[in-house]
């Protein structure tokens, strides 16, 4: 039915006229425009949906956030409005109303990435760091080149103490990036909870060959260096 494909594709002409101004950068007349769109069909759902984008991408978040809303009320099964939500939700702080958006997203579409990976960070954020690392791993295993999922999949191991997978994990980062100094810090203190000092000690160094302003590893093999002065 005409009416129903309306609300999420148009010919308005006052939609092609926000699109080019959108193109040309110009953020806050495409609104006018989209509002225009709107006060002639309030059926175009997707529509609130770009406005919400717009004001997400000039820092706006309260109006985002108010339009994106709309767009999931009108487009309840359009995975990314739930997904964009999420972001503005996210930059908010409103941490658990962006993760009930990252969740639906995936109870939509279950092959969504980003939201998985978006959900890890925020399972971070909130303390639920088993549930992060489940979804890191996800991540990693269904996009074995997505790299800097590895990187907070070794931050969670580390936090839960699986100081193994871990290693792992940043020895996958400095494969992908061997001039990475925070994956090698990072890879140093997990080392250094191994007791594997030896690897630590390396770690660390390379570490400050490539950033040597960083304190983190400094204070790494002083306290290397500190234990190997310990006497009983």
């Amino acid at each position: 039915m005409r009416g129903k494909e309306h609300k999420f594709d148009s010919e308005n002409s006052f939609v092609l006229a926000a699109y080019q101004a959108e193109t040309n950068g110009e953020y806050l007349k495409a609104v006018e425009y989209y509002k225009k769109a709107l006060e002639n069909d309030p059926r175009l759902g997707i529509v609130y949906k770009h406005i919400g984008n717009i004001y997400y991408k000039i820092g706006k978040l309260d109006k985002a956030i108010e339009y994106l809303e709309l767009a999931t009320e009108k487009l309840p099964v359009f995975p990314t409005g739930w997904y964009e939500l999420a972001l503005a939700y996210y930059r908010k702080v409103r941490l658990g109303k962006a993760i009930e958006c990252l969740q639906k997203v995936i109870e939509l579409d279950d092959s969504f990435l980003l939201a998985y990976y978006w959900l890890g960070i925020l399972y971070y954020h909130t303390g639920k760091l088993i549930q992060a690392k489940e979804k890191f791993e996800y991540v990693i295993k269904m996009h074995p080149d997505f790299t800097i999922a590895f990187f907070h999949h070794g931050v969670a191991s580390l936090r839960l103490g699986l100081y193994e997978d871990a290693v792992k994990s940043f020895h996958e980062i400095i494969k992908a990036n061997e001039s990475s100094p925070v994956a090698l810090g990072l890879l140093g203190d997990a080392y250094m909870n191994l007791d594997r000092r030896y690897e630590a000690r390396k770690a660390y160094k390379k570490a400050l060959e490539l950033d040597p302003e960083d304190r983190k590893s400094w204070n790494g093999l002083a306290a290397i260096d500190d234990f190997n002065n310990i006497t009983f």
